[in-house]
């Protein structure tokens, strides 16, 4: 495990340069506190952290940035923010795949992208301007709930994926008293 946890105004780079790290009871990359926390990979290498736990990030610029191809592969990970801005939840630059796991992702409208492509359904709507702790529920054609959330920060984009949503099903997403029903890309 890596483990981040400096200053709250400590702005950190790590540079992964032929990096496998797993485990298996918690996050591979640990960041407990610092203002802005940059992860890069170095040219021409291939990094693996192996997100068998839960990740929570509280962006205030790019929620996850890949300058290449971004995967997410299983675990739990809750992405807020950013909330205004040139930013996004989700920004990458070849690709974004999910094959495995729950991602909930809200943040700004401005710069928003949602998966590229994935194995399991994918929710990805647009929700307005909400306020913090605005309680976001995607149930399936029966009423089942498959995703309860309330993100901590002002929203305006709903990203949604789990093994439960089917490609091609039809969903409904209530973001607070508003709702709708989308087919899950």
């Amino acid at each position: 495990m890596i483990i981040v946890d400096t200053e709250k105004t400590d702005k950190i780079q790590l540079i992964l340069d032929g990096v496998s790290v797993y485990s298996e009871t918690s996050a591979a990359l640990n960041v407990r506190q610092a203002d802005k926390a940059f992860i890069t990979l170095a040219d021409g290498t291939e990094n693996s952290l192996t997100n068998g736990g839960s990740l929570y990030v509280n962006a205030s610029g790019d929620g996850l940035n890949a300058n290449g191809n971004l995967t997410i592969s299983g675990g739990y990970t809750v992405v807020c923010g950013p909330t205004q801005g040139d930013t996004a939840t989700l920004d990458y630059e070849s690709s974004g795949v999910i094959t495995g796991g729950t991602f909930i992702g809200t943040g700004a409208a401005g710069m928003a992208q949602t998966f590229s492509d994935s194995e399991q359904g994918v929710i990805a709507v647009s929700a307005g301007s909400c306020a913090a702790g605005t309680a976001i529920t995607l149930t399936d054609a029966k009423g089942n709930t498959i995703i309860s959330y309330s993100p901590g920060v002002s929203f305006s984009v709903v990203i949604l994926s789990s093994p439960e949503i089917i490609k091609g099903q039809p969903y409904t997403i209530t973001v607070g008293s508003a709702s709708g029903s989308f087919e899950a890309a």
